[in-house]
């Protein structure tokens, strides 16, 4: 089973890696079983700029860009026609049959409230928070960019980096590190532009992208 969550960045360009997601699945038929994660993307947008311009609270703030992934999720299935489900025992009684699924994350996130209300939390500690319910030992994070930097633009790309060495300018949320290395979760953070960095990933193929390890001391 794969986690693959795929960024808001990523709102406008999302359906070619969809369609290339599905196609992939059913071109190995029972081999790999894919449950996407959907970023908050505009919607959660949205929310961000009442909660700057308005006296909303962290609280209402977090439960609000949380249902914005759901709408996000959505958005993708109908891009796609991949189906959605919004609990994980539902997503794996479906993926005995099916191969890919995207998740509704609001449900299972809002009813545990195990994650920190603030916008230090996106959908990328959402996706990571999931794939300890779901016992994985890694996950892809779909982003806009290659992965992470030493600086952005001009930097060098990182093929692999520590999660407790990440700090400044990166394409994942600042809470994300705390939640790889408490969970001993490594991450993937690559171009969703490119569908086949993906898919190298998945078929264990070297390409451009940034693997996020867990150094074990630090746990």
């Amino acid at each position: 089973m794969y986690l693959i969550k795929i960024g808001g960045s990523l709102t406008y360009s999302a359906k070619h890696l969809l369609d290339s997601l599905k196609s992939f699945c059913n071109e190995n038929s029972g081999k790999y079983k894919i449950i996407i994660v959907p970023g908050g993307g505009e919607f959660a947008n949205v929310v961000r700029n009442i909660y700057k311009t308005t006296e909303l609270s962290n609280d209402a703030s977090h439960k609000l860009a949380t249902l914005c992934t759901d709408l996000t999720g959505i958005y993708f299935s109908e891009l796609s026609d991949i189906r959605t489900v919004d609990n994980l025992y539902d997503a794996k009684s479906i993926l005995k049959k099916e191969d890919i699924l995207i998740i509704l994350p609001s449900k299972i996130v809002l009813s545990n409230d195990e994650l920190p209300h603030s916008w230090d939390i996106t959908s990328d500690s959402i996706a990571v928070y999931i794939a300890k319910l779901l016992n994985l030992d890694n996950l892809i994070i779909a982003t806009n960019v290659d992965g992470i930097y030493t600086e952005y633009p001009k930097g060098k790309l990182l093929n692999t980096i520590n999660a407790k060495s990440i700090k400044g300018f990166t394409s994942v949320d600042s809470y994300l590190p705390n939640l790889l290395i408490k969970h001993n979760i490594e991450c993937f953070v690559v171009n969703g532009k490119y569908p086949n960095r993906i898919i190298n990933i998945l078929k264990n193929n070297n390409d451009i992208y940034t693997k996020i390890i867990i150094d074990k001391k630090s746990k």
